[in-house]
């Protein structure tokens, strides 16, 4: 028995110098300085930049062999409350950072470096989330966690944001580029459509081609506005133009009422999204809870809000289904793509794939597809 525990224990002590190793030498990339080289990535820390928890953040960069960018801002979590900031549903500490974006640029999606991947070649600019925010707070957000301790949420997303994009215009040789692209997933989809306004006035005017994609980032709050000001603390031409209780829509058809049809406003959803459903749950019952007839409710809040996105945003819309929501049985279905290798795939109902309509959008073919699955019936699985 103490022969085996020992074998045991050297094992285990041999997979955390594997790991450890993996750490310094895989995932933590080197500190971005002038002359970055060519697909190679950094990371860009400052003293201004943290997360949540007040640890160390860092955003990462690869340069490109074309002039293109692509400003990429990761998912996660959101906090809205105090009951919410105690959840952390989002990475706080930078070795978690670091493993979700090494992950994030590497598992298929728009940053992929696989060769059938026409986005390779440009430059990345990616925030990892760790902020609660939407990367779109500067403040400190005082709270007491379970055990009735009294704690601070740095809500620090914009301060992050204006940091790294600060370092990379100094270090990074890409102030020019003929094309920029914004986009974010589920909660750096919130992100895109608040900052992208941000990208385009202070960093990339000049760009001759300026699109925001916006995967899977639809919720219906009537406090958006008060969210954003006395709990992320945004900057107030953030949060002055959230109007309504729709925060994708209100920041969408700001950048489209400035820009006009300089800037194509892309946005993408599953019919069904198993993980919206669930937030929007909260938010309308405050129980963290989905099934399907909260599929249902989100399903009518799509098809409800696609003309609002058309007439005031002057967006195109990709609506898709087929992909289930992680392994769940019932009509519930996957949330967001443009991380995912199936971001490549074909729909076979329209022959055509999230890639190709986002490459065509950034070459001015901008097209719909998949409106009419808002109508789709789905037949109960009965298992609610």
């Amino acid at each position: 028995m103490k022969k085996i525990s020992k074998i045991l224990g050297i094992t285990f002590a041999v997979i955390l110098v594997v790991l450890l190793g993996v750490y310094l030498f895989v995932l933590q990339y080197p500190e971005l300085k002038d002359d970055p080289k060519v697909d190679k990535w950094y990371r860009i820390t400052t003293d201004e930049m943290k997360s949540s928890d007040g640890s160390k953040y860092r955003a990462l960069f690869k340069k490109g062999s074309e002039n293109k960018v692509i400003v990429y801002f990761a998912g996660g979590g959101v906090s809205v409350n105090e009951e919410m900031a105690r959840e952390e549903t989002y990475n706080t500490r930078e070795i978690f950072i670091d493993i979700a974006a090494n992950f994030t640029m590497n598992m298929g999606g728009v940053a992929t470096a696989a060769d059938d991947n026409p986005f390779k070649d440009w430059t990345v600019i990616s925030f990892p989330y760790a902020t609660g925010d939407f990367h779109a707070g500067t403040g400190e957000f005082k709270y007491s966690d379970k055990n009735g301790n009294e704690k601070t949420l740095y809500h620090n997303g914009y301060n992050n944001f204006t940091a790294a994009m600060k370092k990379v215009m100094e270090h990074a040789g890409i102030d020019n580029p003929d094309t920029v692209l914004v986009t974010g997933y589920s909660a750096g989809g919130f992100g895109a459509s608040l900052l992208a306004d941000d990208v385009f006035s202070n960093y990339f005017p000049n760009a001759k081609s300026k699109t925001v994609l916006v995967d899977a980032s639809l919720l219906l709050n009537d406090d958006w506005h008060s969210i954003a000001t006395d709990v992320w603390k945004s900057p107030k031409h953030i949060s002055n133009r959230l109007v309504s209780n729709n925060i994708t829509l209100d920041s969408l058809t700001a950048l489209h009422v400035k820009w006009g049809d300089e800037v194509h406003i892309l946005f993408d959803s599953s019919t069904r999204d198993g993980d919206l459903a669930k937030v929007q749950n909260y938010f309308d019952t405050g129980n963290m809870e989905t099934d399907e007839k909260r599929a249902d409710i989100y399903q009518q809040i799509l098809k409800e809000t696609i003309p609002k996105f058309k007439e005031q945003a002057g967006a195109y819309l990709f609506i898709w289904d087929g992909l289930p929501w992680y392994d769940d049985p019932r009509n519930l279905t996957m949330h967001t793509i443009i991380a995912t290798p199936y971001f490549h795939n074909n729909f076979e109902d329209v022959d055509m794939s999230i890639r190709d309509w986002t490459m065509n959008a950034v070459n001015g073919k901008l097209e719909d597809y998949g409106l009419d699955l808002v109508d789709k019936t789905y037949p109960s699985t009965d298992e609610d």
